[in-house]
């Protein structure tokens, strides 16, 4: 397979559905379009073996394997519960009936009773599902919105966030944060996580922006580009699951 260059943002105004160029006659209906998701790379994740330039740390576009800017604006919250088919065939919980790394099920409802695959069970045993905070965001100068996902051990940075956003009042749009990666260490393993930073507030241009996808949006359902397994924003790391609770 060829590697793929490394491709840098360069300014461009973001879409909307309302405005559109010529060919896009016939309207588009917010559930027919797929978001892109922030990924953080891993040793082994393998857009670094697929692009040239990439590796462990950056964040990127997952459907464009471009390198996202560290500020952005969250726009809207949702929580998602999602479960993938073990890559490993001999796992106990490997499901015949779909392909290794597969999506199983996917949920948005707390009430499900199979949101309880998320927690540890009293048994120590580890969680078979992953609860998924995520933030529909604004990327300065990036023309389309990007779903950051935080989960596992990433989990803290996106309750860190909620937490300043909302106990700063005014609309979630209304301030701008730095998407940071740190590097973490758990039994000689070394990967990388996210956490988050406030940066002020946003200006009038950025602010509209998120504003109109606020609108566009809301009460939506949110669809998002998913890679086989559990991609959210820790690709390639190896499944050592942190307690999100």
């Amino acid at each position: 397979m060829e590697d793929k260059k490394i491709t840098e943002h360069k300014h461009q105004p973001p879409a909307t559905i309302e405005k559109q160029g010529r060919g896009f006659e016939e309207k588009t209906e917010r559930e027919d379009l797929i978001l892109p998701r922030a990924v953080l790379l891993q040793a082994l994740s393998p857009q670094i073996e697929e692009t040239d330039g990439l590796k462990a740390g950056m964040v990127i576009n997952n459907i464009t394997d471009e390198i996202l800017p560290e500020k952005f604006i969250p726009i809207i919250k949702y929580t998602e519960f999602l479960k993938f088919n073990p890559r490993d065939s001999k796992s106990p919980e490997y499901d015949t009936a779909f392909e290794p790394g597969a999506l199983i099920w996917r949920i948005t409802d707390p009430a499900d009773p199979r949101t309880i695959e998320c927690r540890f069970s009293e048994d120590g045993s580890k969680p078979t599902a992953i609860k998924v905070m995520n933030f529909l965001c604004y990327f300065p100068d990036v023309p389309m919105p990007i779903v950051i996902g935080f989960s596992r051990t990433s989990y803290k940075a996106g309750k860190k966030l909620i937490s300043l956003a909302q106990f700063t009042g005014g609309d979630m749009f209304s301030k701008t944060y730095a998407l940071k990666v740190k590097q973490a260490d758990k039994n000689g393993i070394k990967y990388h996580i996210f956490d988050v930073a406030p940066t002020g507030k946003a200006n009038k241009e950025d602010f509209v922006i998120a504003e109109a996808w606020y609108e566009q949006f809301r009460g939506k359902e949110i669809k998002t580009h998913e890679e086989n397994g559990p991609q959210s924003e820790e690709s390639g790391q190896l499944q050592e699951e942190a307690r999100p609770y």
